[in-house]
């Protein structure tokens, strides 16, 4: 069986990750994006559809995660760790990197 606080963790980020991208996204809360100056940006329409739609993607990749998980006990930590380690930071980067932009110049 999967470990538990694996399990509850990736139910988390989940959670997480789809209820900011949600709200980034099709709420129009960019004030709640770190960093976020609205005197900085040109488009924050355009911001939050970035923003929100990685958050998604990140929600998703989770679950894709937990399913893994739940399908392959044995190799959870792996799972767990190729999601935490590194699609994480990799769409976290490539967002902050895509997010310039939308900075004034």
């Amino acid at each position: 069986m999967a470990s538990f606080l694996i399990l509850i963790l990736l139910e988390f980020f989940l959670i997480l990750f789809l209820a900011l991208g949600y709200l980034i996204r099709f709420r129009g809360r960019v004030d709640i994006i770190a960093g976020y100056r609205e005197r900085r940006i040109r488009d924050p329409a355009a911001l939050s559809r970035l923003i929100g739609n990685n958050l998604l993607l990140l929600g998703a990749l989770a679950a894709l995660s937990f399913v893994l998980v739940l399908a392959f006990p044995e190799y959870e930590v792996v799972f767990f760790l190729l999601f935490t380690v590194i699609v994480v930071p990799v769409i976290g980067i490539v967002s902050a990197i895509m997010s310039r932009r939308y900075l004034k110049k």
